[in-house]
């Protein structure tokens, strides 16, 4: 059976390439998000007050329900957390920082 080889596993499920995009920035954002809260050994209710997210909303996204979150919230999540992030186009390159507060 030959192998087929993915840059973005959500290539699997759809054929829209910024679909595909949308819905890996949106995982690796949860990823990040379920990150900070395991290494602060925050409750979901914790984690709630700190996100301004209902518990259950909290459980949703540390369970990975992708499908109920957007970037928009995911941003403004990280945002609540602290981070900021500052896009940056110089010289043909775009780069990413992220600012602590």
């Amino acid at each position: 059976m030959p192998s087929i080889k993915l840059d973005n596993i959500f290539e699997a499920v759809t054929d829209n390439a910024e679909e595909a995009n949308e819905l890996q920035t949106r995982a690796d954002l949860m990823i990040v998000i379920r990150d900070i809260v395991q290494e602060n050994g925050w409750k979901q209710s914790e984690a709630a007050v700190k996100l301004d997210l209902t518990q259950p909303r909290v459980s949703d996204l540390l369970n990975g329900k992708i499908e109920k979150f957007s970037i928009d919230l995911l941003m403004t999540c990280l945002f609540r957390l602290g981070f900021r992030f500052k896009p940056e186009y110089k010289n043909h390159k775009l780069t990413m920082a992220v600012q602590a507060a």
